[in-house]
């Protein structure tokens, strides 16, 4: 298509079973873009600037298998456009700014056998993500069950992952995944704290989160001008909490409490 294509054009062919656009200048994809080629099966728009995508964008495209969105600038999708789209098998959106992650995202694709999500900017997800998906529900067999599963490969590799607390059930979803869901890349890699940038997953142990409990032996001196004064603050939390003071909205001191 054309460089200079801004929007999906209008008179595209009913029975086209194929469309491919990109490099264009595409932004968005609007309500109902391919609502008159109702037959299409693959559909690859990737390497525009597409930053909008609407909750009904893929309205009446029952037959869609392939979506790719690869190298676009979508910072969020709209994971319930997804109900329009049951036939779905693959799903592409690698090189995005993706930064969260919703516990229903994947609740509308259940016949996905490929899924890649890598390099974006997914810093903490919940394994609730994963639980939810109809994909790995049903590789949870039934004792004495047998049934036929499709494999299914999950790309999740080059996010900065913020391995703290927060991660703990997804680092245990990625440690414990197996057949038939297939990591492309089993290595994923912490990116913070500094003092675990650069592990694996593998290698870290992550404890549950406690949220921070505060207290201090006195909330309210009083002292005459000039003098000093101590403040006691006492903080429980995992991980470690930082502490600042603040007078009037402005920064005093921080310490970080060990």
């Amino acid at each position: 298509m054309s460089a200079l294509l801004r929007q999906i054009p209008a008179n595209i062919p009913q029975d086209m079973r194929k469309i491919r656009i990109e490099n264009s200048h595409l932004t968005e994809l609007p309500r109902g873009s391919f609502e008159n080629v109702s037959a299409l099966e693959y559909l690859w728009l990737n390497f525009n600037n597409i930053t909008v995508m609407h909750i009904k964008s893929l309205e009446y495209l029952p037959a869609l298998k392939e979506l790719r969105l690869q190298g676009n600038k979508l910072s969020s999708v709209p994971w319930t456009a997804f109900q329009d789209t049951p036939a779905l098998k693959i799903l592409d959106l690698k090189h995005n700014r993706l930064d969260v992650l919703p516990e229903h995202a994947l609740r509308y694709l259940p016949n996905l056998t490929y899924l890649d999500l890598s390099s974006n900017q997914l810093t903490v997800i919940s394994r609730d993500v994963f639980y939810n998906w109809p994909v790995y529900q049903r590789s949870q067999r039934v004792e004495g069950q047998i049934e036929a599963i499709s494999n299914a490969v999950l790309a999740l590799h080059d996010n900065p992952w913020i391995c703290d607390c927060r991660l703990r059930g997804f680092v245990q979803f990625i440690k414990s995944v197996g057949p038939p869901i297939i990591l492309m890349n089993s290595y994923l890699t912490c990116s913070s704290p500094k003092f675990r940038a650069g592990k694996f997953f593998h290698e870290v142990e992550l404890n549950s989160c406690m949220k921070p409990l505060t207290s201090a032996l006195d909330t309210n001196l009083t002292v005459p001008v000039g003098l000093n004064v101590t403040l006691t603050c006492f903080v429980q939390a995992s991980p470690s909490p930082a502490v600042w003071w603040t007078y009037a909205l402005k920064l005093l001191r921080a310490f970080n409490v060990l």
